[in-house]
């Protein structure tokens, strides 16, 4: 059997470790890290070439580019995943997070000396260190801000990308590698745009260009113009987990697709990789010195230093556990009558973008993350209008900032909610990435609230007892969510459950930093502990809107209502702002806790009620 070792090299040793241990047990290993193999061939070549892939996850792992592509990759190819935590106090989280969570926590290795890989195009690795893939290429010196790098099979696609562009006055390039004198820019360019096909794959010009792309860390968005193939050798690697925008010359590009079409999107994000990216030492730089500066000022107030400090142990082979509450039986016994809306995309509300100008993963609080299969996506986009009509804030791809690297992307989503709305089909149970996100869910200890759009579904058991205890329902259409359950539209079941399960779950924080900013973050926490100590005071108080615990440094984490409570006489009654029934209900628009006693009062002019403060 062919083991992979995946590691940084700050855990070489560690991998040398596993390697030596399993080599004596008659198992073919090899190790791979950041900068060897240098050859994406050969990187992308082991990876197929194994029969088991074990990460060696770390702080440094999960922040250097270049062992992220072999976990992004080793996922796409399908390789049964071993993870080993090498940092007691550090959880993974984006892409890394969401692969580990599927990996198996054990696995029976065959002694089987003649067990052989079925992976296409798979090389002896002892015969890739012969290979010479080596060709000179020659680099020219014009400058372009977008490099549209091509065969002749691509061309035409290619012409159409550089006709948008330059109508849109980007500074765009572009160049033909089939071309027998062929020259390449990508020293030159800010990002490159690959046109993809077989024939991309198999040219060696492309290959070493897409080398120095890599090695210069420029930003790499791929267009796929191939009709129904895939990358099968060294081209998978480079792209894996990258969002490609599918272009060809059998479907317009300009195309609409929902509020958007393929050109758009292209163009916005080359315009987004375009921006200057900061690196995450300068993006946490700011944030280090503000943290140091309040050190000192809590050192300079107690009497001892350093404060008592707290263990941070992780145990990051279990998974976190959902805080379960009772959801109150539906019940309404006047008029409470469901109307949908249909949002045209001039008056549609996006949610709230999860990435920042440069791209990267940022934390905002979402109600809840819509999980399903793409079949269902003409019904998905019509719930999700009637819960914009009812202010939750959710976030499912075709309008969530899918940007990037998709794992990171769906991982983030899944980290900023409090609740997966899952949208349960028989596609859903088999699709890959679907399983991908649910299985991050329950890592992470997501509430669930389950919508089933088809009968008799089948699931494992591991999924029948993360979603145990939480709602489901029954809408294998979208007239099945008007259906009253008690006098009470499906549709509003299912937002107040939603509401009810998001209001429990305490804030997540993600460690998504260096080890250094992890350290000061720590030791200003317990520095403040410390403090309160002193002071022979409580640092933590309970909000009295939702019962959970913040202190004065908390910011945001809790919500209030917008408008005002109405109804009882002839109308049900319910907030005017989000349909929920209870005059006590959680809020819809986000603020910060309190601890202010709360009156509940009557506007005698309009009959209606609020709460002060709000």
């Amino acid at each position: 059997m062919n083991i992979l070792i995946s590691c940084h090299t700050n855990q070489q040793q560690i991998a040398e470790q596993i390697k030596d241990n399993l080599s004596k047990h008659r198992f073919t290993c090899y190790i791979i890290n950041e900068t060897t193999p240098e050859s994406i061939v050969a990187r992308a070549n082991l990876i197929r070439w194994c029969n088991v892939f074990i990460v060696n996850i770390s702080r440094m792992y999960q922040q250097t580019t270049f062992c992220m592509e072999t976990i992004n990759y080793a996922k796409d190819v399908r390789k049964p995943i071993i993870t080993i935590y090498t940092e007691s106090n550090f959880q993974p989280y984006g892409a890394l997070g969401v692969i580990s969570s599927t990996a198996i926590q054990s696995i029976v290795l065959e002694n089987d000396e003649n067990k052989k890989n079925n992976g296409k195009n798979v090389t002896d690795p002892e015969k890739m260190k012969t290979v010479n893939n080596s060709r000179n290429l020659i680099y020219n010196d014009k400058l372009s801000t977008v490099l549209i790098c091509t065969t002749d099979e691509g061309l035409p696609v290619a012409n159409l990308i550089y006709n948008e562009f330059s109508a849109k006055n980007l500074n765009a390039l572009v160049e033909n590698l089939s071309d027998a004198n062929a020259t390449c820019s990508v020293r030159q360019c800010t990002v490159i745009v690959p046109i993809l096909s077989a024939e991309f794959e198999k040219n060696p010009a492309c290959r070493i260009a897409f080398e120095e792309a890599r090695l210069l860390q420029k930003p790499i968005i791929p267009v796929m113009s191939a009709i129904d193939w895939k990358p099968q050798d060294w081209l998978g690697i480079t792209i894996a987990g990258a969002t490609y925008f599918r272009i060809n010359t059998q479907v317009s590009p300009y195309e609409p697709l929902y509020d958007s079409n393929r050109m758009t999107d292209l163009r916005v994000a080359v315009e987004i990789a375009c921006q200057p990216r900061p690196s995450q030492a300068e993006r946490e730089q700011t944030e280090m010195k503000i943290l140091k500066e309040k050190i000192e000022e809590c050192k300079s107030k107690l009497q001892t230093w350093p404060p008592s400090r707290k263990v941070r142990t992780i145990n990051s082979t279990t998974d976190r556990q959902p805080v379960r509450v009772a959801i109150a039986e539906p019940n309404a016994t006047l008029a409470f009558n469901h109307i949908h809306h249909t949002i045209t995309r001039m008056d549609l509300k996006a949610p709230p973008p999860i990435l920042d100008e440069y791209g990267l993963p940022k934390r905002v609080q979402l109600d809840c993350m819509i999980s399903y299969q793409w079949d269902n996506q003409s019904f998905v986009r019509t719930v999700y209008e009637d819960m914009l009509m009812r202010e939750v804030k959710a976030w499912f791809d075709i309008w969530g900032s899918m940007q990037g690297n998709i794992n990171d992307a769906m991982a983030t989503g899944v980290e900023c909610a409090k609740v997966m709305l899952v949208f349960l089909s028989k596609s859903y149970v088999e699709s890959t990435n679907c399983q991908l996100g649910f299985r991050y869910a329950v890592k992470r200890g997501k509430a669930f609230v389950i919508i089933r759009t088809q009968p008799n579904i089948q699931m494992e058991q591991w999924m029948l007892e993360a979603i145990e205890g939480f709602p489901q329902y029954n809408a294998f259409s979208y007239d099945d969510l008007a259906i009253p359950i008690n006098g009470v539209p499906t549709i509003d079941a299912i937002v107040q459950a939603i509401r009810t399960l998001a209001q429990a779950q305490p804030t997540e924080t993600v460690d998504d930093c260096s080890a250094e900013l992890f350290e000061l973050r720590s030791l200003l926490d317990d520095a403040r502990d410390a403090l309160y100590n002193d002071a022979g005071q409580n640092r933590y108080k309970t909000c009295t809107r939702c019962n959970q615990q913040f202190d004065e440094f908390t910011k945001g984490g809790c919500k209030k209502h917008l408008a005002y409570y109405m109804g009882g006489d002839l109308l049900e009654g319910r907030w005017v702002c989000c349909r929920q029934q209870a005059n006590d209900s959680s809020g819809c628009e986000p603020c910060d806790h309190t601890d202010a006693v709360r009156i509940y009062t009557e506007n005698p002019d309009y009959g209606t009620w609020t709460w002060e403060p709000a």
